[in-house]
């Protein structure tokens, strides 16, 4: 049992899941304005209004069930999670409100300092490894006279290839146990981040990235300026600079 208690776990109760407004409210408007099944930027863009407005009825079933089954939160968890920053706004809204209530229904409380994973069930896809280990690190820090960002990570990654036994898994891991490093609340942050930023890539180039052991190992914080969302961008970013030069190695 992980000792340490997640701030946002208290919003995944049964009760405070019982205030749905912002869920019916955005089914609501994907009604009155179908238009909202694409992003702003992409007037031309395939609308995914009905899928968006599905996955928001699934969303308040679950969330009606005192104690939903936990394999259900990871099903449309995975969903959601696919095709986050490819569909719209409102669909990567639920998707955050999932992301977390997954970390606290089937992860935090037994997480020992890794997850493994396969993004890529059921998905027609060429898989790619990495040919050697790498080191890689990424910042978002952006100073200002009121509210700044700081977020700083440095990620090890390892192919994890064996001789005739391929498992398209990715392995994720903190090797962070100091909190004046970064707090431990700033690791679903960063894990997600990492993965948003496969999934991204992905979607650019059809490579299913898989057979590798990502390790979050470094990094620094801010007590002032440092939020969730900078330190997944940081993931991102350190994610997107070890490909520039990394050597790929197909599956």
């Amino acid at each position: 049992m992980n000792e340490k208690k997640l701030y946002y776990a208290k919003y995944y109760t049964y009760e405070a899941r019982k205030d749905m407004r912002w869920l019916h409210r955005t089914i609501e408007l994907l009604h009155q304005h179908p238009e909202r099944g694409r992003y702003e930027s992409e007037e031309a863009g395939e609308l995914f209004t009905n899928e968006t407005i599905e996955v928001g009825r699934k969303l308040i079933k679950l969330m009606e069930i005192e104690k939903p089954q936990p394999k259900e939160i990871s099903e449309l968890y995975k969903l959601l999670k696919f095709y986050k920053g490819v569909r719209n706004s409102d669909w990567d809204d639920i998707c955050k409100y999932v992301e977390k209530w997954h970390w606290v229904a089937n992860i935090w409380d037994n997480f020992e300092g890794n997850i493994k994973l396969n993004l890529w069930n059921e998905v027609e896809c060429q898989f790619y490894s990495i040919a050697k280990p790498l080191i890689t690190e990424g910042k978002f820090i952006r100073q200002s006279s009121s509210i700044g960002n700081y977020g700083h990570v440095l990620l090890q990654i390892e192919p994890t290839i064996e001789d005739n036994n391929i498992e398209h898994n990715l392995q994720i891991v903190w090797q962070i146990n100091d909190d004046e490093i970064i707090p431990f609340y700033y690791i679903y942050a960063i894990f997600e981040g990492i993965i948003d930023a496969i999934i991204e890539y992905f979607h650019q180039t059809n490579i299913a990235l898989t057979s590798m052991k990502i390790i979050v190992y470094n990094g620094s914080h801010h007590e002032i300026d440092s939020r969730e969302i900078d330190y997944r961008i940081a993931a991102i970013i350190a994610w997107r600079k070890a490909l520039v030069n990394a050597k790929l190695v197909s599956l």
